[in-house]
Parts: structure tokens; sequence; C-alpha cells
């Protein structure tokens, strides 16, 4: 009967927990991800195992924005066409990079950020997701910081 009772509530605060996290995230608008392939690699590194590496085209239209959020593990974007600006809270300000087509950057494991498409045209990125836990999504939502981005 103990046993039952811790289960349950080990269930309920997981299940709130959940919860929670869902209402803090920030929906994007007017972005479309497609992937292309993903591979379990059976040890990617000595710290890793069991890890996929994800490749996607994401498309964010005029106006566009990810939300924020982060990654599990490192992220390697190609910017193929238009422009992207990655937003970053730095204590009580905002930095925004802007990145145009041509341009690769790296995304480092859990740096909270959001991409927004401030030019005309859509922007087309082709992003290579590292060490992403088998099976889950390349990326975690995130809540706004609170440095007024």
């Amino acid at each position: 009967m103990k046993r039952r009772l811790v289960i349950i509530a080990a269930a309920t605060l997981a299940m709130g927990m959940a919860l929670a996290g869902l209402a803090l995230a920030t929906a994007g608008s007017g972005i479309v991800s497609v992937e292309y392939g993903r591979h379990t690699v059976q040890q990617f590194s000595t710290k890793f195992t069991d890890r996929d590496i994800v490749v996607s085209e994401v498309s964010l239209a005029p106006g566009g924005y990810s939300g924020w959020h982060s990654h599990p593990g490192k992220v390697i974007v190609a910017v193929s066409r238009g422009s992207i600006t990655i937003y970053h809270s730095d204590g009580s300000t905002c930095v925004p990079t802007t990145y145009s087509a041509g341009d690769l950057f790296v995304e480092h494991a859990g740096s909270v950020h959001e991409a927004r498409n401030e030019g005309t045209v859509a922007a087309v990125l082709n992003i290579t997701y590292l060490s992403v836990p088998v099976g889950t999504s390349p990326r975690i939502d995130e809540a706004q910081p609170p440095a007024g981005c």
C-alpha cells in the first residue's frame, strides 16, 4: 500500500512538472521544420552513447520566429536563403546577431535563444542537431528570459 502511494505521488509530481513546463514555453509563428533524416550513433563520443544526429530544413516566413528554446546538444546551422537574427539574453540586455545566406554558425547545448526573420523574404536554414537523446525532439521549449527580449 505504501509503495502504491509513493508511485502515485511520483507520477502526480512528474505530470505537474510537465504541465508547468508547457505553460512556460513560448510558441513560434511562421516557422516550418522538415526533418530530413535521423541516425542513432552507438558511441558518439566518450561522454554519450546512443544519441541521434538529426538533419532538418527549417523555413521562417518574413516576420516569423521560433519561440524561445534551447537544444540538448550542439547545433550547426547553415543559412541557405534569406537572413535570420538570433537573440540571446545577456543579463539585462538582449543581444541580436544576424546571419545571411551563406553564413554558418554553431549554437551550444543549453543556450536559450530565439530566431527571428526580420527580413522580407523567407529564411531557409539547414540544421544539424548533434547528441539528441534517442527518439526525442532536438528542440527544448524555454520561457522568455526576463531581459526584455
